[in-house]
């Protein structure tokens, strides 16, 4: 089990699918919590069957401040989901009555408010779709505003959008789990009111495997002066010729596709990447055919031109510098470095100049340099 953080009031795990989330058994969360940090109390929950981030309290004090977070709606849980089926728009606010019948541990839609019913509001943003073997599939991004058993299952598999997975909702598509994780949690800090801010990515198994690698990708960028080619040249293991459009994409989204010459050899690559913080980042990533990319570039952002650089790979010892010389600077570049860990320990290529540490500046992400660039 992942630890992404622990402190003296809290510890924010990834909780691994098949491991209940509450106390009452060895194959739970905190059974397997109790020897690396200690007790802990379970403020918010996940069925056994899916994973992702969650947090505990590691006092009573800090129970009581997150459980009254999540009852302000402080608390925010964000999930992926695969279904099958297209959902009828991109996004929408979906609200139920839910009636949860304990002896079938099953939740079902009712027409009204009565005895035993609850409200249940969710709203969902369509990612992407795939179709496969003549089955068309959508990934979902999930916000809960109420927590019902069942919730997120139930509303979607009573629009005929059931969850891969999950037959007790009606998919009739077989998979490990029911294909829903828990990949962004956001809360004040039960001390100080600090907003903390957690992702995991996806598994990489079916159905997720359907849209591509998903992982974090956690990197330093650094404004440098600009290098000596022919020491760059002498010390890269790899030159890169890239042409990146970035596509519309909603909020809080990046969306780009991207054209990679090598030693006359072409790749086209999709990413979509979902900002978490300043240094991390989920990121989704597959090759594409040269009649996708062309297919795609209809979708380009008109507001944002397409960005040409070329780039030098550079070794250095467990990491490597990419660093990247644009057709619009004569006199910087830019050097990223990708890392296992926040904290992770790295050193840079000896003929580098840093001028300033730029992973917190958004001037020199790529899709803000893309639309400042003149026609």
């Amino acid at each position: 089990m992942e630890i992404l953080y622990q402190d003296r009031d809290l510890v924010v795990v990834v909780k691994p699918r098949g491991l209940l989330s509450e106390e009452g058994d060895p194959q739970s969360v905190p059974a397997q919590l109790l020897p690396l940090v200690g007790k802990v109390w379970t403020v918010h929950r996940l069925d056994r069957a899916v994973g992702g981030v969650m947090v505990y309290a590691r006092t009573q004090g800090a129970a009581a401040a997150l459980s009254a977070a999540m009852q302000a709606g402080a608390l925010q849980k964000t999930y992926t989901a695969v279904v099958t089926g297209v959902p009828d728009a991109p996004e929408a606010v979906l609200r139920d009555y839910l009636y949860h019948d304990r002896r079938q541990n099953k939740t079902f839609v009712v027409d009204r408010a009565r005895a035993g019913a609850k409200e249940a509001i969710l709203s969902y943003r369509l990612l992407a779709q795939k179709s496969e073997n003549g089955v068309e599939f959508s990934e979902l991004s999930v916000k809960l505003q109420t927590g019902r058993s069942h919730q997120i299952r139930v509303q979607l598999g009573s629009r005929q959008l059931p969850l891969c997975g999950d037959g007790k909702y009606g998919s009739r598509v077989k998979a490990p789990f029911p294909a829903l994780y828990a990949t962004e949690l956001r809360f004040p800090h039960p001390r100080d009111g600090r907003e903390m801010s957690f992702s995991a990515p996806v598994p990489g198994d079916f159905p997720w495997s359907l849209f591509g690698e998903s992982h974090y990708e956690i990197e330093r960028k650094f404004l440098i002066a600009y290098p000596d080619t022919a020491a760059l040249t002498a010390a890269a293991d790899r030159i890169l010729q890239i042409e990146q459009t970035y596509l519309q994409a909603a909020t809080g989204e990046t969306r780009r596709v991207r054209r990679v010459e090598m030693a006359e050899r072409v790749q086209y690559i999709y990413t979509c990447k979902r900002r978490v913080s300043d240094l991390r980042a989920v990121e989704e990533e597959r090759p594409l055919t040269a009649a996708e990319y062309e297919a795609l570039l209809g979708e380009a952002d008109p507001a944002r031109r397409p960005i040409r650089k070329t780039r030098y790979c550079v070794p250095c010892g467990a990491h490597t510098a990419e660093i990247d010389l644009y057709n619009f600077w004569q006199d910087r570049a830019t050097l990223e470095v990708e890392l296992a860990t926040e904290a992770e320990a790295f050193t840079l290529p000896p003929f580098v100049t840093v001028l300033r540490d730029v992973t917190a500046d958004k001037r020199y992400k790529n899709v803000n340099l893309a639309r400042e660039l003149p026609d």
